[in-house]
């Protein structure tokens, strides 16, 4: 297999799609890996969520329990960038095994914490590793594949990712509560090491394109002081206003440290971002549109997992096949999109027709109600999966056909982590919408319900009704009764069916409000979208493509 020379020019590289033929063997065994590992790292997001209740009990660490979620994700977000950019001077291959190893590393860690504290430093340690699988993956999907298959095969590693967030939670109560908590860390183990040994065999060593002498120190530092802060920001806004210190103070931190990270990154010989991609049209429109669009898709799959379990009493396993129809929805139109568009080349048409389905599909589901037809509900929901499925996908080959292949796993990078600064920043105002409408809607719905106004007004006031803590389990009028000083029990006692009735009808209006702040972000993102010219991706790989020739076999290390 004939691999790339080095070259001083760093913008001009030959394309690495001329590079290695690969047989079907080498095809799928390359692909499988790659998609587990980025099924498991994106797993490690979400399978936790149902299991920290039991992780918490065992280990006595109620207090620190937001951490094991936001240390994953500061780890991963920070050092995303950082193995991107390690990627392009030493090779994809050792960067992606080293950060699987550390991943699984973590992994074996996190499943022998015996405290809060240990849990959380280990979960870092798995984060690192994530940073690394995820635009390395990427990157080599880049470097192995001509541009039209890099269509078709970018939406089978999305998949991976969207298949991991809407199962995780399902998947993390089933095996705590069969085998143990622990076991959500030690499963990666041995699916791991077969991934490993899979690239192992049948992955070529990808050399570097470019030498590259500089290492960013300074701009892997500023990015960290700015993303830190940032992302802590957002996550106590669940527990804050905007106006705290904890919440708008650390975000404007957050901003200014950026800026001063862009102005560092400006005067870098040679940077981790290089301010100079966002020059080209195609890149910067696509970081933009990924990090509107991610809107529409966190909002559906944070919030309607809840409204099946809340309104409609579905179990945790339940409510994970309830929204199956926005998987498929997801899944279907990644695929589909990537396929037209690895025929054709065109991909500007494709995505505006998908997304204009995706504001479809949320519109319908802004009008969901507590008696609302679950048919209605998932084809909205499947509507807006097939919509917003392509985004990522099609928009990573498209920036991959785009950058010089020096900036190849950079650029990658680059949009990935806008696809978790949006999912972050979407997620804190989509909450905030959410809390804000419960409150207002929750007193006229109840009085609606026949609870007189004064009772309405005095449940929806005392803090014993909060959409932010209401889940489906157990019977949640004894609860509201439960709450209430034993004097005053008696006494409404009779507007318990109402009152239930109008907490439900309440929840399911400011779900449906919340899909506002997805069809307001997914029209930007059309409109942004609209006014680029669009460059198409080149067709050479309809006439030659992977497994095209049989004898030749990738190299390996």
């Amino acid at each position: 297999m004939a691999l790339r020379r080095d070259t001083t020019q760093l913008d001009s590289q030959p394309s690495s799609s001329e590079a290695f033929p690969l047989d079907r063997r080498a095809v799928r065994g390359i692909l499988a890996s790659l998609m587990l590992v980025s099924l498991l790292a994106a797993l490690d997001s979400t399978v936790v969520a149902t299991a920290l209740p039991r992780i918490v009990s065992d280990l006595a660490g109620n207090e620190l329990y937001t951490w094991v979620f936001t240390i994953y994700l500061l780890t991963m977000t920070v050092s995303m960038p950082m193995f991107a950019s390690v990627s392009d001077r030493l090779g994809r291959r050792p960067v992606l095994f080293f950060g699987v190893a550390l991943f699984l590393f973590g992994s074996a860690l996190c499943g022998l914490a015996g405290e809060m504290w240990q849990l959380i430093l280990f979960r870092g340690i798995q984060g690192f590793g994530a940073g690394a699988i995820f635009p390395v993956s990427q990157a080599i999907v880049g470097d192995l594949f001509p541009p039209a298959d890099r269509a078709r095969y970018q939406p089978l590693l999305g998949s991976s990712m969207i298949f991991a967030f809407l199962v995780g939670p399902t998947m993390g109560g089933l095996i705590t509560d069969t085998v143990g908590w622990h076991w959500i860390f030690y499963v990666n183990i041995p699916l791991g090491l077969l991934a490993l040994l899979v690239m192992w065999k049948v992955m070529p060593q990808l050399k570097p394109s470019g030498i590259r002498h500089r290492f960013d120190f300074l701009g892997v530092a500023t990015f960290a002081a700015a993303v830190v802060p940032f992302l802590v920001g957002l996550k106590n806004k669940s527990d804050g206003d905007w106006a705290d210190p904890a919440v708008g103070g650390l975000l404007l931190l957050g901003a200014a440290l950026g800026l001063l990270f862009l102005f560092v990154e400006r005067r870098a010989a040679e940077p981790i971002v290089p301010v100079r991609l966002f020059r080209d049209p195609t890149f910067a429109m696509a970081c933009i549109v990924v990090l509107l669009s991610v809107a529409g898709l966190f909002v559906s799959i944070t919030f309607m997992p809840r409204y099946f379990q809340f309104v409609h009493g579905a179990s945790a396993t339940e409510s994970g096949w309830q929204i199956m129809t926005l998987l498929f929805g997801l899944i279907l139109g990644a695929i589909a999109a990537g396929q037209v568009v690895g025929r054709t080349g065109r991909w500007k048409l494709i995505l505006l027709i998908g997304m204009s389905l995706g504001v479809l599909g949320m519109v319908l589901l802004t009008t969901i109600e507590s008696t609302s037809d679950l048919p209605v509900v998932w084809v909205a929901m499947f509507l807006t999966g097939i919509g917003l499925g392509p985004v990522t996908s099609v928009l990573t080959a498209v920036v991959q056909t785009a950058v010089a292949p020096a900036m190849l796993a950079v650029a990658t990078s680059t949009l990935t982590f806008c696809r978790q600064l949006g999912a972050s920043i979407w997620l804190a105002i989509g909450g905030t919408v959410f809390t804000s409408s419960f409150a207002d809607r929750l007193p006229e719905e109840m009085t609606a319900s026949g609870v007189p106004p004064a009772i309405a007004e005095g449940i929806a006031t005392d803090g014993s009704v909060s959409g932010d803590t209401l889940t489906g389990l157990g019977d949640l009028g004894s609860a509201i009764l439960a709450a209430l000083p034993e004097g005053a029990r008696a006494a409404i006692e009779p507007y318990v069916t109402g009152i239930v009735t109008g907490v439900r009808e309440a929840f399911s209006s400011a779900i449906g409000d919340t899909f506002w702040v997805g069809v307001a972000a997914v029209a930007a993102a059309i409109a942004v979208l609209g006014v680029v010219r669009e460059v198409p991706i080149p067709k050479e790989a309809l006439t030659r493509r992977p497994g095209s020739d049989a004898s030749a076999t990738p190299a390996t290390a």
